[in-house]
């Protein structure tokens, strides 16, 4: 009787090529030790990661589509988008107190409840919104359609 635990094993020959073609299917920059990292953490059960989409296509290009097929105009489906992110766009404190109006020729209408946040956006406004806006649109995949801001009291 043998000492060592492998007594009947017998070595796969094609392994090694099984395995280089697997690794060279895997997308370009896969590292597979991350993968097994997250999936280990996360109970995933897949042994591959899910292969990327091909057909994928952002949401703001879709919703710009499906805008356009509703016969919308272009700035009426871009108003629409720039309601949708303004939340994350604007932060928090400035989504509770201010809200996006009308947008028109690239100048965003933002209407703003109360006086000491009217002075305080029309002062850092501006400044601190549209990169915020800009990456939000980027994330989505859309051009930003905004290049100002027009900041007035909101009456209603």
């Amino acid at each position: 009787m043998e000492a060592d635990g492998n007594a009947g094993f017998v070595p796969d020959p094609w392994r090694e090529k099984r395995e280089a073609a697997a690794r060279r299917s895997l997308p370009k920059g896969f590292r597979p030790e991350a993968w097994r990292v997250r999936r280990e953490f996360g109970r995933i059960p897949d042994r591959l990661p899910p292969p990327p989409f091909k057909d994928a296509e952002p949401v703001g290009e879709a919703a710009v589509r499906v805008m356009r097929a509703l016969d919308l105009p272009r700035e009426d489906a871009d108003a629409a988008l720039v309601e949708r992110i303004w939340p994350d766009a604007a932060g928090p404190d400035v989504a509770a107190h201010a809200r996006p109006g009308a947008l028109r020729d690239g100048v965003l209408t933002v209407r703003v409840r109360g006086s000491a946040w009217l002075s305080e956006l029309r002062r850092e406004g501006p400044a601190e919104i549209l990169p915020r806006l800009r990456r939000s649109f980027g994330e989505i995949g859309a051009a930003c359609p905004v290049r100002s801001l027009r900041i007035v009291p909101d009456f209603g």
